[in-house]
Protein backbone atom coordinates (compact mmCIF):
# COMPACT_ATOMS: atom_id res chain seq x y z
CA UNK A 1 0.00 0.00 0.00
CA UNK A 2 1.36 3.44 -0.89
CA UNK A 3 1.77 5.63 2.21
CA UNK A 4 -0.26 8.85 2.28
CA UNK A 5 1.48 11.87 0.82
CA UNK A 6 3.15 13.92 3.53
CA UNK A 7 1.98 17.50 4.03
CA UNK A 8 4.34 20.40 3.52
CA UNK A 9 6.92 20.54 6.28
CA UNK A 10 6.26 23.03 9.08
CA UNK A 11 8.82 25.72 9.83
CA UNK A 12 7.81 27.12 13.20
CA UNK A 13 9.93 30.25 12.64
CA UNK A 14 7.52 31.32 9.89
CA UNK A 15 4.72 31.35 12.46
CA UNK A 16 6.48 33.10 15.32
CA UNK A 17 9.90 34.00 16.66
CA UNK A 18 8.77 32.52 19.98
CA UNK A 19 9.48 28.74 20.14
CA UNK A 20 6.76 28.42 22.80
CA UNK A 21 4.11 30.24 20.79
CA UNK A 22 0.82 28.26 21.08
CA UNK A 23 0.04 28.33 17.35
CA UNK A 24 3.55 27.22 16.42
CA UNK A 25 3.29 24.33 18.87
CA UNK A 26 -0.13 23.35 17.52
CA UNK A 27 1.17 23.42 13.94
CA UNK A 28 4.07 21.15 14.86
CA UNK A 29 1.74 18.78 16.70
CA UNK A 30 -0.59 18.55 13.68
CA UNK A 31 2.34 17.97 11.35
CA UNK A 32 3.86 15.22 13.48
CA UNK A 33 0.51 13.44 13.69
CA UNK A 34 0.25 13.59 9.88
CA UNK A 35 3.72 12.17 9.20
CA UNK A 36 3.82 9.46 11.88
CA UNK A 37 3.91 5.95 10.40
CA UNK A 38 3.26 2.83 12.48
CA UNK A 39 4.64 -0.57 11.44
CA UNK A 40 3.54 -3.61 13.45
CA UNK A 41 4.29 -6.37 10.92
CA UNK A 42 8.11 -6.12 10.84
CA UNK A 43 11.08 -5.49 13.09
CA UNK A 44 13.55 -2.61 12.88
CA UNK A 45 16.17 -4.47 10.83
CA UNK A 46 13.56 -5.73 8.40
CA UNK A 47 12.30 -2.20 7.94
CA UNK A 48 15.82 -0.92 7.26
CA UNK A 49 16.39 -3.72 4.73
CA UNK A 50 13.21 -2.70 2.90
CA UNK A 51 14.35 0.93 2.81
CA UNK A 52 17.76 0.10 1.29
CA UNK A 53 16.86 -2.85 -0.94
CA UNK A 54 18.44 -2.51 -4.39
CA UNK A 55 19.45 1.09 -3.65
CA UNK A 56 22.80 2.85 -3.47
CA UNK A 57 23.45 3.37 0.24
CA UNK A 58 25.82 5.34 2.43
CA UNK A 59 25.85 3.69 5.86
CA UNK A 60 27.23 5.97 8.60
CA UNK A 61 28.58 4.49 11.82
CA UNK A 62 29.12 0.93 10.62
CA UNK A 63 31.45 -0.38 13.32
CA UNK A 64 28.87 -0.49 16.14
CA UNK A 65 31.58 0.16 18.77
CA UNK A 66 33.31 -3.24 18.66
CA UNK A 67 34.57 -5.93 16.27
CA UNK A 68 32.67 -8.55 18.28
CA UNK A 69 29.52 -7.53 16.41
CA UNK A 70 30.91 -8.24 12.93
CA UNK A 71 30.10 -11.95 12.97
CA UNK A 72 26.70 -11.67 14.57
CA UNK A 73 23.67 -12.30 12.33
CA UNK A 74 22.00 -9.03 13.36
CA UNK A 75 25.05 -6.84 12.66
CA UNK A 76 23.34 -3.98 10.87
CA UNK A 77 25.96 -3.04 8.28
CA UNK A 78 26.27 -6.66 7.15
CA UNK A 79 22.52 -6.84 6.61
CA UNK A 80 22.42 -3.50 4.80
CA UNK A 81 25.36 -4.40 2.55
CA UNK A 82 23.65 -7.65 1.53
CA UNK A 83 20.40 -5.95 0.53
CA UNK A 84 21.71 -2.75 -1.08
CA UNK A 85 22.66 -2.57 -4.74
CA UNK A 86 25.81 -0.70 -3.70
CA UNK A 87 26.91 0.16 -0.19
CA UNK A 88 29.64 2.38 1.21
CA UNK A 89 30.21 2.42 4.95
CA UNK A 90 32.00 5.02 7.03
CA UNK A 91 33.22 5.25 10.62
CA UNK A 92 35.88 7.08 12.62
CA UNK A 93 37.46 4.01 14.26
CA UNK A 94 40.39 3.45 11.89
CA UNK A 95 41.61 0.00 13.11
CA UNK A 96 38.13 -1.49 12.82
CA UNK A 97 37.52 0.18 9.46
CA UNK A 98 40.75 -1.46 8.27
CA UNK A 99 39.54 -4.83 9.53
CA UNK A 100 36.25 -4.47 7.68
CA UNK A 101 38.09 -3.48 4.51
CA UNK A 102 40.17 -6.66 4.82
CA UNK A 103 36.91 -8.60 5.07
CA UNK A 104 35.83 -7.18 1.70
CA UNK A 105 33.55 -4.32 2.74
CA UNK A 106 33.72 -0.94 1.00
CA UNK A 107 34.35 1.20 4.07
CA UNK A 108 36.16 4.51 4.63
CA UNK A 109 37.51 6.23 7.72
CA UNK A 110 35.69 9.58 7.66
CA UNK A 111 34.29 11.95 10.28
CA UNK A 112 30.60 12.28 9.39
CA UNK A 113 30.29 15.57 11.26
CA UNK A 114 32.99 17.17 9.10
CA UNK A 115 32.77 19.12 5.86
CA UNK A 116 34.22 16.19 3.91
CA UNK A 117 32.69 15.15 0.59
CA UNK A 118 33.17 11.60 -0.66
CA UNK A 119 32.47 12.71 -4.22
CA UNK A 120 29.59 10.22 -4.51
CA UNK A 121 25.83 10.57 -4.17
CA UNK A 122 23.42 7.97 -2.81
CA UNK A 123 19.73 7.13 -2.90
CA UNK A 124 19.74 6.34 0.81
CA UNK A 125 21.87 7.49 3.73
CA UNK A 126 21.43 5.49 6.90
CA UNK A 127 22.38 6.63 10.40
CA UNK A 128 22.05 3.62 12.68
CA UNK A 129 21.92 4.92 16.28
CA UNK A 130 24.44 7.66 15.54
CA UNK A 131 22.53 10.89 16.23
CA UNK A 132 22.57 10.46 19.99
CA UNK A 133 26.37 9.92 20.04
CA UNK A 134 27.79 12.89 18.16
CA UNK A 135 28.80 16.34 19.37
CA UNK A 136 27.05 18.10 16.48
CA UNK A 137 23.83 16.55 15.19
CA UNK A 138 23.23 19.38 12.72
CA UNK A 139 26.66 18.86 11.13
CA UNK A 140 25.93 15.14 10.90
CA UNK A 141 22.68 15.76 9.00
CA UNK A 142 24.40 18.28 6.74
CA UNK A 143 27.01 15.64 5.89
CA UNK A 144 24.22 13.17 5.12
CA UNK A 145 22.35 15.72 2.99
CA UNK A 146 25.54 16.53 1.06
CA UNK A 147 25.70 12.91 -0.12
CA UNK A 148 22.07 12.49 -1.20
CA UNK A 149 20.86 12.15 -4.76
CA UNK A 150 18.13 14.61 -5.74
CA UNK A 151 15.24 12.44 -4.53
CA UNK A 152 17.20 10.61 -1.85
CA UNK A 153 16.25 9.97 1.77
CA UNK A 154 18.11 9.93 5.05
CA UNK A 155 16.94 7.37 7.62
CA UNK A 156 18.12 7.73 11.21
CA UNK A 157 17.29 5.27 13.97
CA UNK A 158 17.55 6.42 17.57
CA UNK A 159 16.16 5.26 20.94
CA UNK A 160 12.75 6.43 22.09
CA UNK A 161 13.19 7.70 25.67
CA UNK A 162 9.42 7.69 26.21
CA UNK A 163 9.03 3.95 25.62
CA UNK A 164 8.09 1.26 28.09
CA UNK A 165 11.66 -0.07 27.84
CA UNK A 166 13.04 3.04 29.54
CA UNK A 167 10.13 3.43 31.93
CA UNK A 168 10.94 -0.01 33.29
CA UNK A 169 14.53 1.08 33.88
CA UNK A 170 13.38 4.22 35.65
CA UNK A 171 11.07 2.20 37.87
CA UNK A 172 13.72 -0.44 38.63
CA UNK A 173 16.81 1.75 39.07
CA UNK A 174 15.48 5.20 39.90
CA UNK A 175 17.41 6.56 36.94
CA UNK A 176 18.00 4.95 33.57
CA UNK A 177 21.61 3.89 32.95
CA UNK A 178 21.90 3.63 29.19
CA UNK A 179 24.73 3.45 26.66
CA UNK A 180 27.43 5.54 28.33
CA UNK A 181 28.48 7.06 25.00
CA UNK A 182 25.10 8.76 24.52
CA UNK A 183 25.01 12.56 24.66
CA UNK A 184 21.30 13.21 24.13
CA UNK A 185 17.88 11.93 23.16
CA UNK A 186 16.32 12.91 19.82
CA UNK A 187 12.55 13.27 20.06
CA UNK A 188 10.28 14.07 17.09
CA UNK A 189 10.24 17.84 17.72
CA UNK A 190 14.01 17.84 18.07
CA UNK A 191 14.34 15.85 14.84
CA UNK A 192 12.27 18.53 13.11
CA UNK A 193 14.51 21.29 14.45
CA UNK A 194 17.78 19.50 13.61
CA UNK A 195 16.46 18.95 10.08
CA UNK A 196 15.44 22.61 9.73
CA UNK A 197 18.88 23.82 10.77
CA UNK A 198 20.54 21.32 8.41
CA UNK A 199 18.46 22.39 5.41
CA UNK A 200 16.35 19.22 5.38
CA UNK A 201 12.77 18.38 6.30
CA UNK A 202 11.45 15.62 8.54
CA UNK A 203 9.24 13.94 5.96
CA UNK A 204 8.10 11.07 8.21
CA UNK A 205 8.89 9.33 11.44
CA UNK A 206 8.41 5.62 11.92
CA UNK A 207 7.45 3.50 14.92
CA UNK A 208 8.42 -0.11 14.28
CA UNK A 209 7.90 -3.30 16.24
CA UNK A 210 6.60 -6.70 15.20
CA UNK A 211 3.48 -7.84 17.04
CA UNK A 212 1.55 -11.07 16.59
CA UNK A 213 -1.93 -10.58 15.07
CA UNK A 214 -3.60 -11.06 18.45
CA UNK A 215 -1.15 -8.70 20.17
CA UNK A 216 -1.65 -6.19 17.37
CA UNK A 217 -5.39 -6.13 18.02
CA UNK A 218 -4.86 -5.66 21.76
CA UNK A 219 -2.41 -2.83 21.13
CA UNK A 220 -4.83 -1.02 18.83
CA UNK A 221 -7.42 -1.14 21.58
CA UNK A 222 -4.89 0.01 24.18
CA UNK A 223 -3.77 2.94 22.02
CA UNK A 224 -7.20 4.48 22.39
CA UNK A 225 -6.37 5.11 26.04
CA UNK A 226 -2.56 5.25 26.26
CA UNK A 227 0.16 6.99 24.20
CA UNK A 228 0.96 4.97 21.10
CA UNK A 229 4.68 5.80 21.22
CA UNK A 230 4.99 4.13 24.64
CA UNK A 231 4.95 0.72 22.88
CA UNK A 232 7.89 1.36 20.54
CA UNK A 233 11.54 1.38 21.75
CA UNK A 234 12.95 3.25 18.73
CA UNK A 235 12.24 6.12 16.41
CA UNK A 236 13.30 6.01 12.77
CA UNK A 237 13.35 9.50 11.31
CA UNK A 238 13.08 9.99 7.56
CA UNK A 239 14.58 13.19 6.19
CA UNK A 240 14.36 14.62 2.68
CA UNK A 241 15.38 17.78 0.87
CA UNK A 242 13.19 20.69 1.91
CA UNK A 243 10.51 21.37 -0.67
Amino acid sequence: MTPPEAPAAVDWTRISDDPNHPEARRAVQRYLAAVRRVHTDCGLLEFVEQCVAQRSVLDIGVVSHSARYFDQPDWRHGRIARHARRCVGIDILAPLVDELRQRGFDVRCVDATSGADLGERFERVFLGDVLEHVDNTVALLRFAARHLEADGRVYASTPNPFSRKFFRRFRRDGTAIVNLDHLCWITPTQAMEIARRAGLALSAYHLIKRFSPARRLLKRLAWRFAPLEYSFPDFVYEFAARG
